[in-house]
């Protein structure tokens, strides 16, 4: 009689051991491209956020300081922005000064997850 290979306690752990190794090397790099994706989306946001700010400027010739909402209100924006990092709710701030031509838009979740100059916009 042929003696069978039986499955032990031994190549159980083995198995376990592989797959957890395997987890461990993936996770940080699966977590770093979603924080990147969402970096990435912040930064189109902001882009368009700036670019409605100017137009609305430039327009109406005035500065602008207030909501998001009232670009949209005015045609300047398609929808109110949300920041993709931490919860709901949290809209970007901007402003815009129309004699100097300055805009700054924040996110409000910037201390938590700072905009690395890769992602700065320009002027």
């Amino acid at each position: 009689m042929a003696n069978k290979s039986k499955f032990t306690i031994y190549k159980l752990v083995s198995i376990l051991a592989f797959v957890a190794l395997v987890f461990i090397l993936v996770l940080p790099q699966v977590v770093d491209v979603k924080k990147k994706e969402k970096m990435e989306l912040r930064y189109q946001q902001m882009k368009k956020i700036r670019s409605a700010v100017k137009k609305y400027m430039n327009t109406r010739e005035q500065s602008f300081k207030g909501e998001l909402i009232e670009l949209v209100r005015t045609g300047f924006l398609k929808h109110s922005y949300e920041s993709p990092f931490n919860g709901n709710g949290d809209k970007y701030i901007a402003e815009g000064d129309y004699e100097s031509g300055e805009v700054t838009v924040q996110d409000p979740n910037q201390d938590e997850v700072p905009i690395t100059d890769e992602y700065k916009l320009k002027k």
